[in-house]
């Protein structure tokens, strides 16, 4: 009975051996992405990483809502590191010091009208004066009172310059609109110190929450001697993306079933931050609710209340500004409008959405040409931070840019007649063929047990 267990033994190690190479290769198989979409991506230079803005094509294109589907193949098809970053509400800081005036203040004689007490006078436009040139010694000044100016910029801190060779001291300062009442503001430690030929310095006093002309500079320790006073001033403008980083796009919109509702779409997972409503009639207020979801079957999630107008005056015509909201991918939107005062009247209102598009930066690893793909809802996203990807100091990034959409060969149609996948043939050949060799191998075995049978 032995070589029938060994015949058969070998049967079904060969089938099992057979049906986990079919079940691998179509496993294999089933794991090559397919993307919906491949564009050509054009370099700039010869650089090792390269950095675009996500064009609206791409949100089109993209299956997923963090285009977690996006892949950068080089020219034998593989994929390379990148990035994808959204760019925030980025500040434009510009900060700059300019002198101001000071005076260094002589102790109280009781008088407590506004600047007799502290030696100065007050002009018209606000700006301070000594009543005597002469400054006070250092031995009878207690405070210095500084003249701040009519400056619109945000005052971030005050640089008191000390002509001390070594100085440490604690000034506590002061804010005021008319040199009477007093607010206190902050405090430092100011040092000057110089050891083995090197200077120490701290002269800054930070002010943040200042609100007023006028400060007063109070020592607790010993005063110092002051060279000149400086603020350090900055100015705040919202960084102005170009119409690459921030596009609008108009959408169509239809009413829905309810009175006062309208619907509209985006074709792709938009990061949309604001939206612009254009209403059809002049002199129309009302007041809206703004709903998104991500797809059909799914509930409406709010987003947003907003009133909505379109006044006309004499001087013009005066709108609404955008609605600003989180980064939204929702495909599909709602809005509800109040009709208890006429809703919107006659007529659908425009929609324009607005987002702030991703900064894609790669690798350029393999040999050109890159391309861009996209569209396979099964992938998840490979993207790397940016601190992994730009490695080895400051690298160059040169520019890229979108090319043509290229041509994407589409997976295969099943037969009409047949309701079985492109590999059903293929598999039947097979399972055939091991059917038939399991069978061999069975006759023999079966042989060989009548063989082996007593009495033969």
């Amino acid at each position: 009975m032995k070589p029938v267990a060994f015949v058969l033994g070998s049967a079904l190690a060969f089938a099992a051996g057979c049906a986990h190479a079919q079940v691998k290769a179509h496993a294999q198989a089933s794991v090559q992405p397919h993307f919906a979409h491949r564009f050509a991506i054009e370099l700039t230079g010869n650089a090792a990483y390269y950095t675009m803005t996500v064009p609206q094509s791409v949100y089109a294109a993209s299956a997923r809502s963090d285009l977690g589907d996006l892949r950068v193949l080089n020219g034998a098809g593989e994929p390379v590191a990148y990035t994808l970053e959204t760019q925030g509400d980025a500040l434009s800081v510009n900060r700059t010091r300019r002198n101001v005036e000071w005076f260094a203040l002589p102790g109280s004689n009781g008088d407590t009208s506004a600047g007799a007490s502290l030696g100065v006078t007050i002009a018209a436009d606000g700006s301070l004066h000594a009543r005597s040139p002469a400054q006070p010694p250092t031995a009878q000044r207690h405070d210095e009172l500084v003249d701040l100016g009519a400056d619109s910029a945000t005052i971030d801190a005050v640089w008191i310059h000390l002509r001390n060779d070594s100085y440490q001291g604690h000034v506590s300062v002061e804010q005021s609109d008319d040199l009477r009442t007093w607010e206190p503001l902050g405090d430092a430690e100011l040092l000057r110190a110089s050891r083995d030929g090197k200077m120490l310095v701290q002269e800054r006093v930070a002010v943040d929450g200042l609100r007023r002309r006028y400060l007063r500079l109070h020592w607790a320790d010993s005063e110092p001697d002051i060279g000149s006073i400086e603020i350090e001033t900055s100015t705040r403008t919202q960084a102005v993306p170009d119409a690459a980083h921030e596009p609008w796009r108009d959408l169509r919109v239809r009413a829905g079933q309810a009175n006062g509702e309208y619907l509209f779409d985006t074709d792709g997972a938009y990061p949309v931050d604001a939206l612009r409503f254009g209403l059809p009639q002049r002199n129309t207020v009302v007041n809206a609710t703004i709903y998104s979801r991500a797809g059909a079957g799914q509930p409406w999630q709010q987003v947003a209340d907003a009133s909505l107008y379109r006044i006309e005056s004499n001087s013009g015509e005066t709108t609404n500004e955008p609605v600003q909201i989180g980064a939204n991918t929702d495909r599909q939107w709602r809005v509800l409008v109040d009709t208890r005062s006429g809703g919107l009247g006659s007529g659908l209102p425009g929609v324009a959405v607005r987002w702030r598009a991703a900064q894609l930066t790669f690798l350029a690893r393999g040999n050109p040409p890159f391309e861009l793909a996209i569209g396979d809802r099964m992938l998840t996203s490979a993207a790397v931070s940016r601190a992994e990807l730009l490695t080895g100091g400051t690298p160059e990034i040169a520019p890229a840019r979108l090319g043509e959409a290229k041509a994407v060969a589409l997976p295969e149609a099943p037969p009409a007649d047949a309701g079985q996948d492109r590999d059903a043939t293929r598999r039947y050949v097979l399972w055939g063929a091991l059917i038939a060799a399991v069978s061999v191998l069975a006759l023999l075995a079966v042989k060989l047990a009548k063989g082996s049978a007593p009495g033969k």
